[in-house]
């Protein structure tokens, strides 16, 4: 039942905000608990590293509206007419470009340094590292291509991102990678795991990951299976039947474990997300379902909306 070693290799994803300060307190027990090695992980990015802003200088556009631009290159930009990008754009481009890609990875480094030394002080060894990259899900999926990683944890939300719940770096890294993706939420330590099953064999390695980790923190596990509204509707006997058979087959998994079942009807989406809330869960562990292939795992739609609207962290487990 139990992996050899559970998350050997975790990537923590920081930028230093409230979100990522919250997960790194996880992303410590963990690491702590299990003895897995940790990468600090920064991604240093920017507008100007976006194709559209980058173009718009290089047309030269804008160009005397700056107060520090020098003079001989405006005059150089008035006497160009081509429709393409001008010297001047590019030079003025690359200019400020360089200057806050240089800001902004300074401060990405003391992010990274103050986010390993609080591992140091907990007992954990952190490695550091810092990147450039337009896209910060594009740059976590990188590194977990180069790497052998089988663990990410983050933040709900980017420091810039004002959504109420799941931001978007966070969406887009829990849809797109074939690890599994810890985002952090409002508790900081884990003593009781809810484990959401649908019979499915995404639910069953949710189910495996869940039992170790439990056992590694010792954490109270729950089962949860939540009948389809529907069918229970139109046959209760059989919506009932097959939860409570899906509840037995994994609890033949965990021999020797003690866990509690719940079998509950509804939206399972959101009978989760008020289940966790109610019973004040410490965190969430739930299979991605996917379509696989070239294009990357595919967050379910319950995986997505829980992973959206509940306040507690959440492990995607692939």
């Amino acid at each position: 039942m139990e992996r050899e070693q559970v998350f050997k290799k975790v990537l923590f994803l920081t930028d230093g905000s409230d979100r990522a300060l919250s997960a790194q307190e996880l992303a410590i027990l963990i690491a702590k608990k299990l003895g897995s090695e940790v990468t600090v992980f920064h991604v240093v990015t920017h507008e100007l590293m976006k194709p559209r802003f980058k173009d718009f200088l290089m047309q030269g556009r804008g160009l005397t509206d700056s107060a520090d631009i020098e003079p001989e290159v405006v005059a150089e930009r008035e006497m160009l007419h081509a429709q393409g990008p001008t010297s001047a754009g590019a030079h003025y481009s690359e200019r400020i470009e360089h200057e806050l890609t240089s800001i902004y990875r300074q401060q990405g480094e003391d992010i990274v340094a103050d986010a390993a030394l609080a591992f140091k002080e907990a007992g954990v060894h952190a490695d550091r590292k810092v990147v450039e990259h337009k896209s910060v899900a594009e740059a976590v999926m990188e590194e977990v291509d180069r790497e052998d990683y089988d663990l990410i944890v983050m933040g709900r939300n980017a420091q810039k991102e004002k959504e109420a719940h799941l931001g978007s770096v966070a969406y887009k890294v829990s849809r797109q990678a074939d690890i599994p993706v810890l985002v952090g939420g409002e508790k900081q330590a884990i003593s009781k795991v809810l484990v959401p099953l649908d019979g499915s064999k995404g639910s069953e390695n949710a189910l495996m990951c869940a039992a170790a980790l439990s056992k590694k923190l010792n954490a109270k596990l729950t089962l949860l299976h939540v009948q389809e509204s529907h069918l229970f509707g139109v046959r209760p006997d059989v919506s009932k039947a097959i939860g409570r058979g899906i509840l037995a087959d994994a609890a033949g998994k965990l021999s020797g474990m003690s866990f509690e079942q719940k079998l509950e009807s509804g939206d399972p989406a959101r009978k989760i997300s008020e289940i966790a809330e109610k019973e004040d869960f410490d965190i969430i562990v739930m299979g991605g379902k996917g379509n696989g292939g070239a294009s990357r795992s595919l967050l379910g739609s319950v995986s997505n909306h829980v992973l959206h609207y509940t306040r507690h962290p959440v492990l995607i487990v692939k």
